[in-house]
């Protein structure tokens, strides 16, 4: 009687194939879903540094959510095509993979190249931003916020304070443990009650510490897309050999 291996071993290679493009999808679905998520948790985690330099970063969470949205879908799309045998929509998934695999390799080398170009731009807006910060209720809201959720003060440093209409005062979202008018006294009693870092570094290393899952994810990704491609060809010549020898 053959075992269960054995029967496994006899399977013809288009089984192999189909099965293995079904499990490549089940990955990018699981993958799609896994950048949704991220995109919103960026999206719920700096919603306050969107609104300071809404310029920059409005379209980072989004490109997340529509990314892993195409990716969820391409992933169906993957599965009825190999499911249905169809060569023009099993053709048509190889294409819009490599597509995607191109736009990924586009975006991860921009970000390299631009990097510094980029961490300018969002210190050049912050400072922007502190300067209408007395006068505009929405950004002292959200200013506030974000220097007390991530233990940061003005830009690059506490200094850049020095340099709006509040002069050497810092808001009091600036103290260690806040209190009415905390702030106003940083150029008498020095800074050891005030958090002295910048807040672009801490939002740098907020993403910093996110880089590892969205890149893993990505490399993960790039990689299977290539290979989802080369067994998509397989299928392909696969199902032409077969309906041939009918």
């Amino acid at each position: 009687m053959p075992t269960l291996s054995s029967k496994l071993m006899n399977m013809p290679k288009l089984v192999w194939i189909k099965i293995s493009l079904l499990f490549l999808n089940l990955f990018f679905w699981v993958a799609g879903l896994t950048l949704m998520c991220v995109g919103a948790s960026v999206e719920l985690n700096l919603s306050d540094v969107s609104v300071v330099i809404k310029d920059v970063t409005s379209g980072a969470a989004v490109v997340l959510i529509i990314v892993g949205i195409l990716i969820f879908f391409l992933s169906f799309f993957g599965c009825v095509s190999v499911i249905g045998e169809n060569t023009t929509l099993i053709k048509v998934f190889s294409i819009l993979l490599f597509f995607m695999f191109l736009v990924e390799i586009g975006v991860g080398v921009s970000s390299y190249v631009y990097r510094e170009g980029i961490h300018r731009s969002l210190v050049d807006l912050y400072l922007q931003t502190l300067q209408k910060y007395p006068i505009d209720t929405d950004i002292q809201l959200s200013v506030d916020r974000l220097q007390k959720q991530l233990h940061c003060c003005g830009a690059v440093g506490y200094t850049d304070w020095f340099n709006t209409t509040l002069q050497h005062i810092v808001p009091d979202s600036c103290c260690i443990q806040e209190k009415p008018l905390c702030g106003s006294t940083v150029s008498t009693n020095g800074t050891t009650y005030i958090y002295t870092q910048g807040c672009i570094a801490m939002v740098g290393s907020w993403v910093h510490e996110h880089n590892i899952l969205i890149g893993g994810v990505g490399v993960g990704l790039g990689f299977l897309q290539v290979v989802g491609m080369v067994f998509g060809f397989l299928l392909m010549k696969s199902l032409q050999a077969e309906y041939e020898s009918m």
